[in-house]
């Protein structure tokens, strides 16, 4: 897989994001590998590749106000801070143009053109986002827990959404930005479904029921929430 990144160039301008940075970072790369099942209408983004040494970037210098957008060796950092920047933009009329003149005047090549780049595949990805959520649809999940139909529903969602951003925004980027949230969401709607499942189920092991004959309730009422939680996120839009 043939990458973005000039190992040649020098480190570049500092720059700094309003937000908190997330747990970790990874190097955005840019390759030719095959594209997964097509999305309705959706352009599909160039660029993909693996985690790679940039999870381990190159602390920012002491004088900064907040986490610098770039890695040690001068290429953007995708991480949640630049996510946040991205979104604080882009949620505002117009916000697309003031974004590149940002860009534009804080980072140095190669960083200022992946960031470009990437800036113009999210802002797609979130119109598309918006148009798959408009012929979704998924009811509000009742307090006292969701249904099996409505777990389904989510699920789905969730994989449609998630292709979604592979296709636009490539493995990588898609799994640094939303990978955590996705997973746990995904997880905590599978716990509900298994415990909507009678003892004899397939999908209930000992380990299941040894959990429910200690804590019965409790655990009830935690995965219930859980689930509740991921609902909410699931019904309020595509990011």
């Amino acid at each position: 897989m043939a990458s973005l990144f000039d190992s040649k160039a020098m480190v570049g301008l500092a720059c700094v994001a309003a937000a908190a940075i997330g747990a970790g970072s990874v190097v955005w790369l840019r390759g030719g590998g095959a594209a997964p099942a097509a999305v309705s209408a959706a352009p599909r983004a160039g660029w993909d590749g693996p985690v790679g040494p940039g999870r381990a970037a190159a602390p920012a210098p002491a004088d900064m106000d907040g986490p610098s957008l770039t890695d040690g060796a001068g290429n953007l950092r995708i991480d949640a801070a630049l996510r946040a920047l991205f979104d604080g933009y882009l949620a505002k009329t117009g916000g697309a143009a003031r974004l590149h003149a940002y860009l534009a005047s804080c980072l140095a090549p190669p960083a200022r053109g992946q960031a470009v780049e990437l800036a113009d595949a999210y802002a797609r990805y979130l119109q598309a986002g918006q148009a798959l959520r408009a012929h979704v649809r998924l009811d509000p999940a009742d307090p006292s827990g969701l249904s099996d139909r409505q777990v389904r529903d989510m699920l789905a969602w969730l994989r449609e959404r998630a292709d979604l951003r592979e296709r636009m925004l490539g493995t990588a980027v898609a799994q640094a930005w939303f990978g955590a949230d996705d997973g746990a969401c995904r997880a905590a709607l599978e716990d509900w479904r298994k415990m909507r499942a009678p003892d004899d189920a397939e999908e209930v092991d000992s380990n299941e029921l040894r959990a429910r004959r200690l804590h019965g309730a409790v655990l009830e009422q935690g995965r219930n929430e859980r689930a509740q939680a991921c609902a909410r996120r699931l019904t309020g839009g595509p990011a």
